[in-house]
């Protein structure tokens, strides 16, 4: 065990995590908020018992059951830091840095992915990173304390894990695929008990709100709250758009939003918000959450009175009638000196004594999709939220299903090639058809948008893999590495000019715009290599044209044509050609064309 010195000369010592594993194979890390000045926390976090929950104990007693079968004697289990010491004799989880107050690491050696798990005793920090015999695995953890405030803490647990040689992290890798979910579970119910004792949650329930005073006699409360590394600033237009019909809750989608995705954009459309307006919150009639009090980068106040008996919303000023359900739902944005935001976001509730079973059961149902929304609502404002969630996975492998049929369905290769425009316009000619001259094969698919044709184009002026996306199956597209995210908004910046490039994959060329009218048409031109003799060695041309046509004020069809011609040799005809090409360009241009219409009506749809 190594400590700091006292007169904080650190040199030579190993006094972190970081210094223990300095390069993990595998680092988790989670984080929460404890209302403790730094000192008590530390005496909690490093002499408590932390698994004061029956299930967390059972967990741990199944995990360690057979190194614990034949002993005749079994001690009361505690995960307390004070009771991991390992020895020679009985080698396992020891504690490597014990930094008062603010870092205590608990590390271990063995082969964790056996039964009974073979350990090896080290004396100190030095010693398990010297450690170096292969065939085994270094696991540590560390409980790390940051003081926030003077009666505010904040608890990061780290875990971090290496392997002394290639074989012995592919064991690991292999068993924590299976053991990774019940060793996250854990973490997060160990973090979730000292978060409910100590947590700052805890002390905000019994803190006023902006708020509280617009229902004086609310009979329910339920506060929950969450650190956004963000600002006030970054996370108000996230909170402004909220609403079904507008940017959804950003909690579970299936239940709140009626399944569909809630914003991964901030929409500027959407960032006008008044007092009065009313905020749908079902995605068909008009009652949901009256904005109640509305300051940018500070407090958002929405409520609601409802008339159970006629099935309508009041306004919140009205008076109640004899059968009513009241609600505010406030949130208060707290900037911190770090540049990070605590939100902190209050339910409060008044029903007549009729409406007692409607709101026990509707707590644990708010409880649920109040962290979700605040987990989801924190990666959108720090830009952490992955590309794709389930939603992609689930159409990209119907878009998977639609190129297994084409490619099994050669003989219908011509229907598809006009797929959503009849054979004339198909046969006809287009901008930049004299680009490739005579292809060797070609498709034109085309779609009528309940649009005009300057709302419609701004969306097929962005599209690139490095700007909006394609608006297709964006998780096919991310499994060969395009790493997309299909925009929902219009990106002016994004507008595609003469002279720019179209963007496929970022490990390939991007295709040459060749030419751009704007509000109708965009053409990119692949063309071959300067002076290339098409009469000798492979060879490729290609040409992908874009055409929005206005069909009146109001409608309009955007049109995509591309067109390919090849030299004549096996491998070149195979790569460019139709047979593995169209069933793959069909699917995925004609998702593109209704991913277009998707957007651009729901953007011309009246609010």
């Amino acid at each position: 065990m190594i400590a700091r010195p006292a007169n904080g000369d650190t040199a030579g010592n190993l006094l972190t995590i970081d210094d223990v594993i300095p390069a993990p194979g595998l680092c988790e890390v989670d984080t929460i908020e404890l209302a403790l000045p730094l000192d008590e926390a530390w005496e909690v976090v490093r002499h408590a018992d932390l698994a004061d929950s029956a299930l967390i104990r059972g967990l741990f007693a199944l995990r360690t059951l057979p190194s614990r079968i034949g002993r005749r004697a079994h001690d009361p289990f505690t995960v307390r830091i004070d009771d991991l010491v390992s020895t020679a004799a009985h080698p396992g989880f020891g504690v490597l840095v014990d930094d008062r107050p603010r870092e205590v690491v608990v590390g271990a050696i063995g082969k964790v992915w056996q039964a009974d798990i073979e350990f090896v005793h080290v004396a100190d920090a030095a010693t398990y990173r010297a450690f170096a015999e292969p065939g085994f695995a270094r696991v540590a953890w560390a409980l790390r304390l940051t003081r926030l405030g003077p009666d505010t803490t904040q608890l990061d647990f780290e875990l971090r894990v290496d392997a002394t040689d290639a074989e012995a992290w592919q064991r690991f890798r292999h068993y924590f695929r299976v053991i990774g979910p019940a060793s996250r579970f854990i973490r997060h119910r160990l973090l979730s008990e000292l978060a409910r004792r100590h947590g700052t949650e805890r002390a905000e329930h019994a803190q006023h709100l902006p708020g509280d005073e617009l229902l004086p006699d609310a009979a329910d409360q339920l506060t929950h709250g969450i650190t956004i590394g963000a600002t006030p600033a970054q996370i108000w237009p996230w909170l402004v758009q909220m609403g079904c019909r507008r940017g959804g809750f950003y909690s579970i989608d299936l239940f709140d939003n009626a399944g569909r995705r809630s914003a991964r954009e901030i929409h500027p459309e959407l960032q006008q918000i008044r007092v009065g307006d009313i905020v749908a919150a079902t995605p068909d009639g008009d009652d949901g959450f009256e904005v109640l009090r509305a300051e940018p980068n500070q407090v958002l106040v929405l409520g609601g009175l409802y008339d159970p008996d006629a099935a309508e919303q009041l306004r919140f000023s009205d008076e109640r009638p004899e059968r009513y359900w009241q609600v505010t739902w406030a949130f208060v944005l707290h900037p911190r000196a770090d540049g990070t935001t605590r939100l902190v976001v209050r339910a409060r509730a008044a029903h007549d004594p009729s409406k007692r079973f409607h709101a026990r059961w509707i707590r644990p149902v708010h409880h649920l999709m109040q962290r979700a929304q605040l987990r989801n609502l924190a990666a959108r404002a720090e830009g952490s939220a992955g590309n794709d969630d389930w939603r992609d996975v689930a159409t990209g492998v119907g878009g998977a299903a639609v190129i297994a049929a084409a490619l099994f369905t050669p003989f219908l290769r011509p229907a598809r090639s006009h797929w959503g425009v009849d054979a004339a316009t198909a046969e006809g000619v287009l901008p930049g058809d004299d680009l490739v001259a005579e292809p060797r094969w070609q498709w034109t698919h085309g779609i009528e948008i309940d649009a005009p044709a300057d709302a419609v184009w701004p969306w097929v002026a962005q599209i690139g893999a490095d700007r909006a996306g394609f608006y297709s199956y964006q998780w096919l597209e991310n499994i060969p590495g395009c790493d997309v995210r299909n925009a929902e908004t219009i990106h002016d910046e994004w507008a595609a000019k003469s002279g720019d490039g179209l963007l496929l994959h970022p490990k390939m060329p991007a295709l040459p715009i060749v030419h751009v009218e704007p509000g109708r048409c965009l053409v990119a031109h692949a063309a071959p290599a300067t002076g290339a003799d098409r009469g000798h060695g492979p060879w490729a041309d290609a040409s992908w044209m874009f055409l929005v046509e206005p069909l009146g004020d109001e409608r309009c069809r955007v049109i995509s044509r591309y067109r390919v011609a090849t030299s004549d040799d096996f491998r070149t005809r195979l790569q460019f050609g139709p047979v593995l090409l169209e069933p793959i360009g069909f699917a995925m241009d004609r998702r593109m064309l209704l991913g277009i219409k998707e957007r651009a009506e729901r953007a011309n749809a009246p609010r």
